[in-house]
């Protein structure tokens, strides 16, 4: 006798591992995206109340764990391209950038002929540590698209991601991001 579509179904939910749910790792997830949003939040409310500042981002990076993680949720930009975009930064010599990024004031690599991709932690140890990194990383996002090497290096759908209007919370914008 052949099965009914509901046999088939209930067959696939319980043994495919495609439907498998992990109700811990998925509260673990949602806290997690709620933080991030709330996060956000703030930041809106401070971006309304005290206006657009480079000073409110630098506060976004250095006083909330998650700070990076929800300016780049905000702006669209992926963790990879942004490894990626400071690893352009180290290697190329482009004045322009290198004032707006401050670049004499971290860059100090001894070898620049053996560039590796930076990791996550070691990011995330340069903004905490150094107010200049801090500093060139916000003005990336507020100025970046403004700078003829980034217009030319990276792809359009990426320099669009430096927007400031994503900084200030602009609908179409935002709408982009998702």
């Amino acid at each position: 006798m052949a099965k009914s579509v509901d046999d088939k179904f209930l067959t696939v939910i319980q043994k495919n591992t495609f439907y498998f749910f992990n109700s811990k790792f998925e509260e673990n997830y949602e806290g997690y995206i709620n933080s991030l949003k709330e996060t956000l939040l703030i930041v809106k409310n401070k971006v309304e109340t005290e206006g657009l500042k480079k000073e409110i981002f630098e506060w976004l990076l250095t006083e909330k764990e998650n700070g990076l993680r929800a300016l780049l949720a905000l702006t669209g930009f992926s963790n990879e391209y942004l490894k990626r975009l400071t690893t352009i930064i180290r290697i190329v010599d482009n004045p322009e950038l290198n004032s707006l990024v401050f670049k004499e004031k971290w860059y100090n690599e001894t070898s620049p002929d053996n560039i590796q991709e930076w990791s996550d932690s070691t990011i995330l140890k340069h903004i905490q540590k150094n107010e200049y990194f801090r500093k060139g990383l916000v003005n990336i996002f507020f100025e970046g698209a403004s700078i003829p090497f980034l217009a030319n290096t990276i792809p359009l759908f990426e320099l669009k991601k430096l927007s400031i209007s994503k900084l200030k919370f602009e609908i179409p914008e935002l709408i982009d991001t998702l």
